[in-house]
């Protein structure tokens, strides 16, 4: 009905911030200063002017000022709170004197699958988890090339307990390996170390653009995930229930 096509309009009002500024302040300290050494803005960098994130000014549209309230924190010195720029101290530009930005940025919702420019995500991967074996001890300056040089973080010195040797190599932590195999260029070590990956355990990697936390994006893809996989069998279902 009409009043559901006015909630969806509003849920897909963009966003708008607003900039105007002009380096009027520099201009006016360069015209009234001849040896020019009034700094502005920036104390390494006479007569300019830094433009932040923080300078963006959020101009409300439809009802997004009633879902989006105000706070007593300020950005730049507009609007206080409702949207507003993540980090507020990323530098935007850099204005000479007699320099103006007029700007009108508008910043709308969207998922991934529509554009890579709304996921969330820098870099994803994953890796299946090492599976590193000691088939034959390793003693003494052997077991110190393999810990510091060959596979570092992977493996620790520990005492020996035969009476011949004084320290021998341990498996400690096989996450920090990279399974590079540079061990295989000492023909000792080759024997010694066997290295391979477990099938069904995997590793993976989120890295977030910064609007939000990485723990957050899996848990959302995992309900993403749940939703689909739910609607497969869903369908799978009804299409059995029609041949029999």
């Amino acid at each position: 009905d009409a009043d559901e096509d006015t909630q969806v309009e509003d849920d897909l009002e963009p966003s708008i911030m607003n900039l105007s500024v002009a380096d009027k302040a520099a201009a006016d300290a360069v015209s009234a200063s001849t040896v020019r050494t009034t700094p502005i803005d920036s104390p390494n960098r006479p007569f300019t002017k830094h433009i932040y994130t923080r300078d963006l000014l959020w101009a409300p549209q439809g009802d997004q000022l009633s879902r989006f309230p105000l706070h007593s924190s300020g950005v730049g010195s507009g609007v206080g709170g409702g949207i507003r720029p993540l980090h507020e101290d990323i530098l935007l530009a850099k204005l000479r004197p007699g320099q103006v930005i007029e700007l009108e940025a508008h910043a709308r919702k969207g998922v991934g699958k529509d554009h890579a420019k709304f996921s969330p995500v820098a870099t994803a991967s994953y890796r299946l988890m090492p599976r590193i074996e000691v088939v034959k001890p390793v003693y003494d300056d052997l077991a110190e090339e393999l810990v510091n040089w060959f596979e570092p973080g992977v493996f620790k010195l520990e005492p020996a307990d035969d009476g011949e040797h004084a320290f021998e190599a341990k498996v400690v932590n096989p996450y920090a390996c990279t399974c590079s195999r540079n061990f295989m260029r000492n023909p000792i070590l080759k024997e010694s170390i066997r290295m391979s990956r477990i099938p069904d355990h995997f590793i993976f990697s989120v890295e977030s653009v910064g609007s939000m936390e990485p723990e957050v994006i899996v848990a959302e893809a995992l309900k993403v995930l749940k939703e689909k996989s739910l609607r497969v069998h869903e369908l799978a279902s009804g299409a059995q229930n029609m041949t029999e």
